[in-house]
């Protein structure tokens, strides 16, 4: 599952990619590791508001939580959804249903790879797109005790590509990386449920995608990770019996 990733470029290049305007109190800067767990705002573009960003907080908090305690625990659990059952899981179920769509921009996410008891972390990016676009799903709660409107989103993912089974060998799991037509058809078509699922059931080809390790900065809690240093590569001599998670 994918809980770490990169949008490593300024406002206007997000604004010239995707033509729609970022918010002008946003104050967005370049973004080299961000963790779900800490729950950070994203320029998102949903399929109802295509030309503009919208700053969405990360885990998504279903219409129907009842108190802001549960909106905090259920958050931990919807930072990610197998696209596979997004019109049967009850916390996405109604986003699906509704045509809540969105991309989430990139420029590429964190996987770890394990060898026994250790694990190494790899950065993934694609090498046809600087930014290239997750399919994701966003929902509103209104907060019963202050009436304020909370929007949120989920990253969805799919089967691993073959690149990615082999660096994320515990899970083999992907985020549903989008091509320009399917990001296209996912942001503006009506989507009836068997295409949207087809869409996403679509591999983004390993042969459009890079791979190298890095360094354990990542999880390091004595230094920050939000810096361009985390993306640096590393070597590990474990590593090297494996070459072909390099690509």
């Amino acid at each position: 599952m994918c809980f770490h990733k990169s949008l490593a470029v300024k406002a206007a290049e997000l604004e010239a990619r995707y033509e729609a305007d970022m918010p002008k109190t946003a104050d967005f800067q370049p973004v080299y590791h961000a963790n779900a767990y800490q729950f950070p705002a994203w320029p998102i573009i949903t399929h109802q508001k295509p030309s503009s960003f919208q700053l969405i907080t990360w885990g998504l908090v279903p219409h129907w939580t009842r108190s802001l305690d549960d909106a905090r625990e259920i958050r931990t659990k919807t930072i990610n959804a197998r696209s596979e059952t997004i019109y049967e899981k009850p916390s996405f179920r109604a986003a699906a249903q509704s045509g809540k769509r969105c991309l989430i921009p990139v420029t590429g996410f964190y996987e770890w790879h394990t060898i026994g008891s250790k694990k190494f972390p790899f950065y993934i990016s694609s090498t046809d797109q600087k930014i290239v676009s997750i399919a994701g799903l966003w929902d509103e709660w209104a907060d019963p005790e202050t009436g304020e409107l909370v929007t949120t989103y989920t990253l969805l993912t799919t089967d691993a590509n073959p690149l990615l089974a082999k660096i994320h060998n515990s899970k083999k799991r992907m985020p549903c990386l989008l091509s320009a037509d399917d990001e296209r058809i996912w942001l503006h078509d009506d989507l009836n449920e068997a295409d949207a699922l087809a869409l996403l059931s679509k591999q983004y080809p390993y042969s459009r995608m890079h791979s190298y390790s890095i360094s354990k900065r990542i999880t390091s809690r004595s230094e920050p990770s939000d810096v361009p240093e985390v993306m640096a590569p590393a070597e590990y001599a474990e590593l090297k019996k494996e070459p072909t998670l390099f690509a």
